[in-house]
């Protein structure tokens, strides 16, 4: 159990390492391409598009074709687009390999969730996905630092040659570990996709969850975004404090998830995720007050933030639980939606908060508190649902 738990997390890990290892390079890379940051920036919008592309194109087929040939031709896919972005000479090249990137890195984040639901239910459920957000966390938290080093080691090509051994080390150990997974069903060509995304959007009570947690998602990746200006153009932080001051987020997030893993079958799930909601909800308030009134500074701002972000372990294992509970029959493509959603309104609020540069982290704060608390609201009525 613990070497498949750690498997699915270094696949889950994936996507987390695509996105916060070229973080501290951001700049480095804009500078190299003779381009304005923002544009940078608005390659992590790009991933988030692809990456959300692919799980609605992934989640059906893993239901129709089966969860192993999926997953295998995702990572395959992982491993070629990062090496191909390890040797882009345009910032265009560069955000193109980034899309089929994410496109590839899609398929194991969607199946490893299909899988859970295929073989457990309720608390146990919600322990494994805890346990697996426990181990996949010490990817984040390493990540900006990991690239921080090979920054300065060498420069930022060198991350996504790493990325690419990563890569090709998680396809090898999944092709040899997986396979008993649950087979597909067929009917995989175009109508078959349809008729199985129309069995999960035509079922009411999935819609507050979907937009809810889409909500969520877009909280947590406009601070991802914003955090190499907030951090590093704003208040002048290295590459390297860049890194510490992101992985107080992690330790927070590991933490968190830690403690939800011991509450499973202890604490009713829905209880669990109001409370943490509400905390992040009161956080993301403090930081726009404290913001607007001119007091904002790394003292007072990193350990709210890190607060803000670090519940959402208690948010995002038992909200999945939730939706995935409502469609275990077609749990490839209830995961493909609900992490497309996700993804694609991280992808809008990653590209909004890139308009407040220049203005100081209030637009971002801001976006965060007003994207918090319609998740809140939703999330809320989707619980009072039976």
């Amino acid at each position: 159990m613990a070497a498949m738990i750690t498997l699915l997390a270094m696949i889950v890990a994936m996507t987390p390492l695509a996105i916060d290892m070229y973080l501290p390079a951001m700049p480095t890379i804009a500078t190299d391409f003779n381009t304005p940051l923002a544009d940078v920036q608005r390659s992590l919008t790009t991933f988030l598009i692809g990456f959300a592309a692919g799980q609605l194109v992934h989640g059906p087929l893993s239901d129709g074709l089966g969860r192993r040939p999926v997953m295998l031709g995702g990572l395959a896919l992982f491993v070629v687009a990062s090496a191909a972005a390890a040797i882009a000479t345009t910032v265009e090249s560069f955000m193109i390999w980034r899309v089929v990137q994410a496109f590839g890195g899609a398929a194991g984040s969607v199946v490893i969730n299909a899988i859970i639901t295929d073989k457990f239910d309720g608390p146990a459920a919600i322990k494994v996905r805890s346990a697996i957000l426990s181990v996949m966390l010490v990817a984040p938290l390493l990540a900006p630092s990991v690239g921080s080093f090979l920054l300065h080691l060498g420069d930022w090509h060198a991350i996504y040659w790493v990325l690419a051994v990563y890569g090709t080390v998680a396809l090898a150990w999944s092709w040899r570990a997986f396979g008993d997974l649950a087979p597909g069903v067929g009917g995989t060509n175009l109508l078959a996709l349809f008729r199985r995304y129309k069995v999960v959007l035509t079922e009411p009570k999935g819609w507050l969850w979907f937009i809810g947690m889409a909500f969520h998602a877009s909280t947590m990746f406009a601070f991802i975004a914003g955090s190499p200006y907030l951090y590093m153009e704003y208040f002048g932080a290295s590459p390297q404090l860049y890194g510490i001051l992101f992985a107080a987020n992690v330790v927070v997030m590991a933490t968190c998830a830690f403690f939800n893993g011991r509450l499973a079958g202890r604490a009713q799930a829905r209880v669990v995720l109001r409370r943490a909601q509400t905390v992040q909800l009161m956080a993301l308030i403090s930081l726009v007050a404290l913001v607007a009134s001119g007091l904002g500074q790394l003292l007072t701002i990193v350990p709210l933030m890190a607060l803000a972000i670090g519940v959402n372990s208690f948010v995002f294992p038992n909200a999945t639980q939730q939706v995935m509970e409502l469609f275990r029959t077609n749990a490839g493509t209830a995961s493909a939606l609900l992490g497309a959603s996700q993804f694609g309104m991280g992808a809008l609020a990653s590209g909004l908060v890139t308009l407040g540069n220049d203005h100081g982290p209030l637009p971002m704060v801001v976006l965060m508190a007003t994207t918090c608390t319609l998740a809140f609201s939703l999330v809320g009525l989707a619980c009072r649902q039976k």
